[in-house]
């Protein structure tokens, strides 16, 4: 884990419109905020030098996209084939987070699909025939209440 950068009001404030709105102007941040245009340029290149920011990209509505089902998988691994594990299933698309985890499972997954049937398929297809996989536990989601990237 990397080590936290100090951040001041004033990279929170903009971090904050970027989290709202990553299309926002630096007119219209400067605007609302009371930023100057300069101090908020100056402020984002420094963010990004010191990988505050990774990158700038958008949130899709999964349904509007066609994935209306989410789950929640829990995996244990094979500690040889532990890291093979983790490569493999970091390259599936469907697999949005990949995290390793204390406890009973080493892993806990992000999937998404478009309807049960492809969710069974690629449970049984193509994540379970990974090498290094040995349990899985997987939970389908009912209800989004929230989806945010961290705080800032």
């Amino acid at each position: 884990m990397s080590s936290s950068v100090d951040l001041d009001e004033v990279d929170r404030t903009i971090l904050r419109s970027l989290r709202e709105n990553g299309r926002m102007s630096l007119q219209e941040m400067s605007r609302r905020s009371g930023i100057s245009d300069a101090t908020i340029q100056f402020r984002l290149k420094r963010m990004k030098a010191n990988a505050v920011i990774e990158r700038f990209t958008i949130m899709t509505n999964p349904a509007a996209t066609g994935y209306s089902v989410t789950a929640i998988m829990l995996v244990q691994t094979d500690n040889v084939r532990h890291d093979q594990a983790v490569k493999a299933l970091a390259k599936l698309p469907e697999i949005t987070e990949v995290y390793g985890i204390l406890g009973e499972y080493d892993l806990f997954l992000k999937v998404w699909s478009k309807n049960l049937e492809e969710l069974n398929t690629l449970i049984n297809d193509r994540i379970r025939s990974i090498e290094g996989i040995e349990d899985l536990h997987e939970i389908v989601v009912v209800e989004r209440a929230k989806d945010e990237t961290s705080p800032v």
